[in-house]
C-alpha cells in the first residue's frame, strides 16, 4: 500500500471570517467524503455543493470557489484530512491490480458523467428519444436502433454451428453482420426513424462512461450501423475533432519537437531542407496583412525592413506586440470589441480585414511577423539562397536554433488543426462491444470514407487563424494524413491494442499495414476532475481580481480555454495548479498514420499526400475493412459460449435493460437536487 502525500489545501482568502466560512465547508466536505459507498459518498458530498452554488450570493467568490474545488477533488476519490486546524489533501494513487485502477478511473468518469445524465435537459432529451412517435407506418424509438442481444446470439449460434459443418469463407458471417458507416450532416434524419442523425449520436454517447462535451474546432461524427436487420441498429459511433496542440510522446513521433528535429538538420539538412525554411519564411510574410504596420504615424516599417530585417524593427513588433496584447485584454469585454471581432456576423467582403485589426490579432500578427523576420535575418534575407551547408553551419549558433526552432513550431501549428485529428470518441454498444465491435469501430476510422467525409466538409473551410492573420481568406487543404487518440485507461490492453490492416486486403501495397502504434502515456494532467460549476466559480474570482479576467474564451487568444481559466483561478488562490491539475489517471496515447508520408507533409515538406489505401472507392474499401474485422476478430470470439451468453443478455423485451441505453441515474438519489436550478456553462 502506498502511502499518501499530504498536500496543504490552504485557500488565500481576503478575511478571517472568509476562512472561517470555508473551514466549515470544509469540515462538512470531509464527513461526507468518509462514506464508503460511491454513491452515497457522491450524494452527501453533492449536499454541500448545493448550498454552495445555490446561495453564491451570500457567498464570497473565493470561497465558493474553494470549496467547490475541494469538492470535486473529494468526488474524484482524493483523501482530506483537517490537522490542526489546516486542511490536507492526497491524490488518489494508481492500484496495482489493473482491473481495480480500472474501476478506479471508470468511478472518476462517472462522477461527472452520472451529474450530467441528473440535468433535467438531458433527461428530458433521453426521455424523448425513448418515447415511441410513428414512422412510415410503424412505431419507433431509439430503442429501434438496438438490436436485440438474444436475436443476435441466436443468429450467431447458427452461423457457428453450419461453420463448423461445412467451413467456408468466413466473411458470410457478414449475413449476420453487415457493418456500413454513415456520416452525420446538420439536419439529416434517419431514414428508418425519422429521428435526427446528430440526436441518434448524442443519444448514445450519454452511454459512455465519460461526460459528453461539445468541443470547439472542427469536428466529424460517426455511426458504424448494420444492414443486417431492420432498422440497421447501430453498432458503435465515433467522432473526429481538432488535435490537441501540445502531446509530447506524439510530437516527437511526428518530428515536431523543435530541438530533436534541429539537432536533425544540423547532421544532415539536405537543399531541400534549406528551401522549405526560406519558403516557410516567404509564405509566412506574405500571408500576415501589413497594411497597418506600414502606416507611417504609427510604426517605423517599410517594405524594405520586410525584405532586409532589422533587430530594432523586430524589437519594435515585439513591444507593439505586448502593447496590443494589453489592449486587448482591456477592451475584451466590451460590446464593439466583440462585434468587431464576432466571426457570426454576416459575411462582409472586409471582414477578415476587420478581423486583422483587432488588438488581438494585431498583437498575434506582430509577434508572428517578428518571429518571420528574425528567421529571414538568420537565413540570409529575401534575395540570398540557402544550401544545406550554410544551414549546418548556422545551427552551431544558439540563437540561430532557436529561429529555426521558431520556424518548426510555425509549422507545426499550420497542419495541427488540418491535416490530422483526434479521435474524440470511438467504441461500440451493447450488444456488439461483446463481440470487439470496438475494433470494428476502430478500423472504420481508417477507412478513405472518412478521409473523404472530410475533405468535403472542410475542404472550403476558411482557417479562422490564418485568415485573421492575412485579412484576407484563407483556405487550407483539408487532407486528413494521421489520426491521433488516447486510450480511457493508463495500460493496455485496450480496444486499440493489435489493430492493423493490411494493405493488400483493402486496395493498397502489399507488405503495408495501417496500425493503432502506441506512442507512449500521457502524464495524468488535466482537468476532467473539475465541474462546469466549479471552472465558472474560478473564472469569476478571475475576472474579479486585481487586472481583471485573463481567459476570455475568444477564439485565437489561446488555446484550452478551460485550462488556462482553471490554473489562473487556482493560482489566484494560492493553490497548487501544478498539484492539482495532476489528476492521476494517466492515458496511453496511439497514432496512425494514413499516408505514407504523413511526416513530411505535416511539415510542409511535402505538399500532397501519398495515403496508404487510395480514395477511389471509399465504400467498397469500408466492406474490405469489415470483412478483414469479421476474419480477424468476430470469428474467435463466436466461439466462445460465455461471449454469447453476454450478447444474448441484451434484450429488448419490457423493462427494456438493454446496456446500450444511456445510464440515467435513479430519481431517488440525493445529488439530483443540485442541478435543477443551474444554468449550464459550456467554458
Amino acid at each position: 500500500m502506498v502511502s499518501a502525500e499530504w498536500t496543504e489545501f490552504s485557500p488565500a482568502l481576503g478575511s478571517a471570517a472568509e476562512l472561517q466560512q470555508f473551514c466549515r465547508y470544509a469540515k462538512r466536505l470531509i464527513a461526507a467524503s468518509l462514506s464508503k459507498e460511491p454513491s452515497e459518498k457522491l450524494g452527501l458530498l453533492d449536499e454541500v455543493r448545493r448550498d454552495v452554488v445555490q446561495t453564491h450570493q451570500r457567498i464570497p467568490v473565493a470561497v465558493r470557489a474553494a470549496s467547490l474545488v475541494l469538492g470535486d477533488l473529494l468526488a474524484q476519490g482524493w483523501e482530506c484530512r483537517s490537522r490542526h486546524g489546516r486542511v490536507e489533501i492526497a491524490k488518489p494513487h494508481a492500484a496495482l491490480d489493473l482491473d481495480l485502477e480500472r474501476e478506479r478511473v471508470r468511478r472518476q468518469l462517472h462522477v461527472e458523467r452520472d451529474r450530467q445524465l441528473h440535468r433535467p435537459a438531458v433527461r428530458t432529451f433521453i426521455e424523448r428519444m425513448e418515447r415511441r412517435v410513428f414512422h412510415r407506418g410503424r412505431w419507433v424509438s431509439v430503442y429501434s436502433l438496438m438490436r436485440d442481444g438474444a436475436e443476435l446470439a441466436h443468429r450467431l449460434r447458427d452461423f457457428r454451428e453450419q461453420f463448423q459443418a461445412t467451413p467456408e469463407d468466413s466473411t458470410s458471417i457478414l449475413e449476420v453482420v453487415r457493418p456500413y458507416l454513415q456520416v452525420v450532416h446538420g439536419d439529416e434524419v434517419c431514414e428508418h426513424t425519422g429521428l435526427l442523425l446528430a440526436d441518434v449520436w448524442r443519444y448514445f454517447r450519454h452511454s459512455w462512461a465519460n461526460p459528453y462535451r461539445s468541443v470547439p474546432g472542427r469536428s466529424l461524427m460517426l455511426l458504424v450501423r448494420d444492414a443486417a436487420v431492420e432498422f440497421h441498429p447501430l453498432i458503435g459511433i465515433a467522432a473526429l475533432a481538432s488535435s490537441a496542440v501540445q502531446i509530447g510522446v506524439r510530437d516527437e513521433w511526428i518530428g515536431w519537437a523543435p530541438e530533436a528535429y534541429v539537432d536533425e538538420l544540423k547532421r544532415s539538412a539536405s537543399e531541400h531542407h534549406a528551401r522549405w525554411l526560406q519558403q516557410l519564411v516567404d509564405e509566412g510574410i506574405e500571408h500576415i496583412y501589413q497594411d497597418d504596420f506600414l502606416d507611417p504615424t504609427v510604426s517605423p516599417l517599410t517594405r524594405q525592413t520586410f525584405a532586409a530585417p532589422t533587430l530594432e524593427a523586430i524589437a519594435w513588433l515585439e513591444a507593439y506586440s505586448r502593447a496590443q496584447r494589453d489592449e486587448h485584454q482591456r477592451l475584451a469585454d466590451a460590446e464593439d470589441h466583440k462585434r468587431a471581432g464576432s466571426l457570426e456576423a454576416p459575411l462582409e467582403e472586409d471582414r477578415w480585414r476587420r478581423q486583422a485589426e483587432t488588438p488581438l490579432f494585431r498583437s498575434k500578427r506582430a509577434e508572428t511577423l517578428a518571429m518571420f523576420l528574425r528567421a529571414r535575418l538568420v537565413l540570409g534575407g529575401q534575395r540570398n539562397r540557402l544550401t544545406s551547408q550554410r544551414l549546418r553551419v548556422l545551427l552551431e549558433s544558439p540563437e540561430n536554433r532557436q529561429a529555426v526552432e521558431a520556424l518548426v513550431r510555425r509549422a507545426k501549428s499550420e497542419r495541427v488543426g488540418v491535416a490530422m485529428a483526434d479521435i474524440s470518441v470511438c467504441g461500440a454498444v451493447a450488444p456488439y462491444a461483446a463481440l470487439l465491435g470496438g475494433k470494428l469501430v476502430a478500423m472504420l476510422l481508417l477507412s478513405p470514407e472518412v478521409v473523404v467525409a472530410y475533405r468535403e466538409r472542410y475542404g472550403d473551410a476558411e482557417s479562422i487563424i490564418a485568415s485573421s492573420l492575412a485579412g484576407r481568406p484563407i483556405v487550407r487543404p483539408a487532407h486528413l494524413v494521421l489520426l491521433g487518440t488516447t486510450s480511457l485507461y493508463g495500460s493496455e490492453p485496450t480496444q486499440y491494442t493489435r489493430i492493423s490492416v493490411p494493405g493488400d486486403v483493402v486496395g493498397g501495397r502489399s507488405g503495408e499495414r495501417l496500425r493503432y502504434r502506441l506512442l507512449g502515456r500521457t502524464e495524468g494532467y488535466g482537468t476532467l476532475q473539475f465541474s462546469a460549476e466549479t471552472v465558472d466559480a474560478l473564472s469569476t474570482l478571475l475576472s474579479q481580481s486585481e487586472g481583471g479576467q485573463r481567459v476570455h474564451s475568444i477564439f485565437g487568444e489561446g488555446v484550452n480555454p478551460r485550462l488556462r481559466k482553471i490554473r489562473g483561478g487556482l493560482d489566484r488562490l494560492a493553490l497548487s495548479s501544478d498539484t492539482l491539475l495532476t489528476h492521476g489517471s494517466a492515458r496511453l496515447v496511439y497514432g496512425v498514420g494514413l499516408a505514407r508520408n504523413f511526416r513530411e507533409y505535416l511539415l510542409g515538406l511535402d505538399t500532397e499526400p501519398d495515403y496508404l489505401i487510395p480514395l477511389l472507392d471509399p465504400a467498397t474499401t469500408t466492406d474490405r475493412i469489415a470483412r478483414w474485422w469479421a476474419r480477424r476478430w468476430l470469428m474467435g470470439r463466436i466461439t466462445r459460449d460465455e461471449v454469447l451468453v453476454e450478447v444474448g443478455r441484451h434484450q429488448l423485451t419490457y423493462p427494456v435493460r438493454h446496456g446500450a441505453r444511456a445510464p440515467v441515474p435513479t430519481l431517488s438519489t440525493p445529488q439530483l437536487s443540485l442541478f435543477e436550478d443551474i444554468v449550464e456553462h459550456n467554458p
